[in-house]
């Protein structure tokens, strides 16, 4: 069985351990390692090291050997670097993580998030330390991302190797969005997606009704097209962290009474202009809102604290009216206009045990706030 060779420059800084792969992964669901799931990579006779004819004509998989059986220099970094996500995301929640930390509830059991995305909360919180010791489950409807954070929770190193081979080009850049994710392993699937996502317009990720990677080049001078702290990062906080594709239903029959839901759905369009809610080719409208609102109050109902964040619109104002709701603002970044990204208000929604909480909080601030706004009596 053959290793991955890695070159200096990709290592420095590290010491590294080799531990075997084979084709089926045997992964932690619970941070405490109490559960297991299975990722079987897809076997083939495709090399993860891609090559481009002269003219950056076809893009190449040779067939030298199998990424599935190939051993893993797993990296024991000696100073990491915060884990923070490792793709954009329309919609990430980088600019609005002081508002939701400071409404995470002061204990819960475990950890969910339906809407994953770039996964902002979650490695915030890994950094607060707060996940210690507590079951994660992540997931989100979009099977490219999915595999992206499993290949780089389970094979970084491999990942980082190939990445690092990429170049940001336009005709590079169109062969690869033009490659069929089902016929790549998930390596290459997972470094087809960072790549696309770093080099494209925006970062958008937006598909066709063929369920087809539709964006434009993004004609960046520099892209970081693979940040290999970032991603050494990303993969400790990811361990024995459970990843599926999954809708957001699911969460109704995965959490309990106890645990933290945070939701972070497409968002309701302020306008019919300013929709951008094709994540996976199906939309988000009206009646999904619906049912993700009614989905909240009964998980609310059943002792499980959710947060959830929205557009300010009046769409989501009636839908959360009896829950614990505020208004706060954040910086939009992801815009077809520059002069149209800003500060615009969004909702923060909270159910069950945290809304009890969070209008404790706000009851006992009234009487701080109004002191410090008093005038002295001498």
């Amino acid at each position: 069985m053959g290793c991955v060779s890695l070159s200096a420059d990709v290592t420095h800084g590290f010491q590294s351990r080799t531990i075997p792969h084979s084709a089926s992964l045997s992964i932690r669901t619970s941070r405490t390692g109490d559960a297991q799931d299975a990722l079987t990579h897809t076997r083939d006779k495709r090399s993860s090291k891609p090559s481009a004819l002269a003219g950056h004509g076809e893009l190449v998989f040779p067939a030298e050997g199998e990424i599935g059986d190939a051993q893993e220099f797993v990296s024991e970094p000696t100073v990491l670097s915060p884990a923070r996500p490792f793709v954009k995301w329309a919609g990430g929640k980088r600019q609005l993580l002081p508002e939701l930390l400071d409404r995470i509830p002061q204990s819960f059991r475990h950890y969910h998030e339906p809407f994953v995305g770039g996964g902002a909360l979650f490695f915030a919180l890994c950094e607060q330390r707060r996940l210690d010791g507590k079951a994660v489950r992540l997931t989100d409807i979009n099977i490219e991302l999915i595999n992206t954070y499993r290949v780089v929770r389970d094979r970084v190193e491999t990942l980082i190797a190939l990445l690092s081979t990429f170049q940001n080009d336009e005709a590079f850049y169109y062969h690869m969005r033009a490659l069929d994710p089902s016929q790549l392993d998930p390596i290459q699937r997972a470094a087809r997606f960072i790549y696309l996502n770093k080099t494209c317009f925006n970062g958008l990720f937006r598909e066709n009704r063929q369920g087809r990677f539709n964006v434009p080049f993004g004609h960046y001078k520099t892209a970081q097209i693979c940040a290999p702290n970032d991603l050494r990062s990303a993969s400790a906080a990811l361990r024995g962290v459970c990843l599926e594709v999954a809708g957001f239903h699911d969460v109704e029959a995965s959490s309990q009474p106890g645990d933290f839901v945070y939701c972070d759905p497409p968002y309701a369009p302020v306008s019919r202009t300013a929709s951008f809610t094709a994540y996976n080719g199906c939309g988000f409208g009206d009646e999904d809102q619906q049912k993700l609102a009614n989905l909240v109050t009964q998980l609310g109902e059943r002792g499980v604290s959710v947060l959830l964040s929205n557009s300010a619109v009046p769409l989501t104002y009636v839908l959360y009216r009896a829950l614990h709701v505020e208004e706060v603002l954040a910086r939009r970044a992801i815009n077809s206009r520059g002069d149209r990204r800003g500060h615009v208000p969004e909702l923060l929604v909270a159910a069950g045990p945290l809304r009890s909480e969070l209008r404790k909080r706000a009851a006992a601030a009234k009487p701080a706030r109004s002191e410090a706004a008093a005038p002295s009596v001498r």
